[in-house]
C-alpha cells in the first residue's frame, strides 16, 4: 500500500509489517486502520474549524460526507489510470479492491478538494473558510496515513547510500526511508500554517488565503519528495504525481494572485514602470 505515492501496491510482496494482529483468520492491516485514524482525525478538525466560524453543523457534515465519497472513488480511479496494465485482463478487478489493491491519495485530493470547492458554492458556504479548515486539517491527517505507509512498507524510495537508509522487506538495497521524509515536512508544513493562522488572525487577512499557502508549501515539499521514491510511472522525466503536483501549485500560485495581493502588486509595478517611462 504505497501511501505516499498513493498507490497501494500487492502487500504480499512488499512489506514491513503491515498486519498489526490476526483474530483467527481475521487480519487488522496497520495501513487500514492508520487510514481510518487519519479520515477522523481530518473529520473532527474539519468540523472543529468550521463550526468555529460559524458554519451549520448539517452542511459540514454533508460536505465531509460527499467529499468522502468522491475521494474514495477518485482514489481507485486515477489508481486503474495510472496501473492499466494490472486490470486489462479482467476489468472486475478495478472494483475488487481484495483481489488487487490500489488507491491513489492524489486522486483522493483532487476528487475531495473539486467536491468541498463545487458544494461550497452550491450550498452557500463561504469556500474561503473551508480551504482555511483543509489547510490544517488535511496535513494532520497526513502524518498518521505517513505513520501507516512506513508500518506497511509498500512505498519504497530510491536506493541510496546513506546511514539512515533502510532496507525493505521484499526490495534490494538500502533505500531512503520516504514516509519518514514525508513526515517531517508535513509537520513543518503543520507548523508553518499554524504560525501564519495566528498572523492571519492579527492582519484580518481574507478567508482562503491560509488554505492557499498550504497548497503552495504542499505541492513544492512533496514535488521535491518524489524524486526519492522508487515510482512507477513517469511522464516526460517526471512521475505522475510530479505532474499533479504542478498543477496543484499553479492553480494555488493562480489563486494566491488574484486572493491575496498578487494582481494589486503587480499593477503597482506596471503604475510604477509607466511613471518612470513618461519621466
Amino acid at each position: 500500500m504505497a501511501f505516499g505515492e498513493y498507490d497501494i501496491i500487492d502487500v504480499t510482496h512488499n512489506h514491513m509489517f503491515p498486519i498489526l494482529f490476526s483474530i483467527g483468520p481475521v487480519h487488522i492491516y496497520s495501513f487500514s486502520v492508520f487510514l481510518v485514524l487519519a479520515w477522523l482525525v481530518f473529520s473532527f478538525l474539519f468540523w472543529k474549524l468550521l463550526r468555529s466560524n460559524g458554519t451549520p453543523e448539517d452542511k459540514i457534515f454533508d460536505l465531509t460526507f460527499y467529499a468522502t465519497i468522491v475521494a474514495s472513488i477518485s482514489a481507485r480511479g486515477l489508481f486503474v489510470v495510472l496501473h492499466w496494465e494490472l486490470f486489462r485482463d479482467t476489468l472486475l478487478k478495478i472494483v475488487a479492491l481484495w483481489v488487487q489493491p490500489g488507491l491513489s491519495l492524489y486522486g483522493a485530493f483532487l476528487g475531495g478538494i473539486m467536491t468541498l470547492v463545487s458544494m461550497s458554492r452550491s450550498w452557500k458556504v463561504r469556500l474561503g473558510q473551508v480551504l482555511d479548515a483543509i489547510a490544517i486539517a488535511f496535513p494532520s491527517a497526513l502524518v498518521i496515513g505517513y505513520i501507516g505507509s512506513f508500518l506497511d512498507g509498500a512505498e519504497v524510495g530510491k536506493i541510496v547510500d546513506l546511514p539512515w537508509a533502510i532496507r525493505y522487506v521484499g526490495q534490494v538495497g538500502r533505500r531512503h526511508p520516504v514516509q519518514i521524509y514525508e513526515i517531517i515536512v508535513t509537520i513543518i508544513i503543520l507548523a508553518v500554517v499554524l504560525v501564519l493562522q495566528n498572523k492571519s488572525v492579527k492582519e484580518k487577512w481574507p478567508y482562503g488565503l491560509l488554505g492557499i499557502w498550504f497548497f503552495i508549501l504542499y505541492s513544492l515539499g512533496m514535488f521535491v519528495l518524489e524524486f526519492m521514491k522508487d515510482s512507477h510511472v513517469y511522464w516526460m522525466s517526471l512521475s505522475a504525481n510530479q505532474w499533479i503536483l504542478i498543477g496543484v501549485f499553479a492553480e494555488a500560485l493562480g489563486a494566491f494572485y488574484v486572493r491575496g495581493g498578487g494582481k494589486e502588486s503587480v499593477r503597482q509595478i506596471f503604475r510604477s514602470l509607466q511613471q518612470k517611462l513618461k519621466r
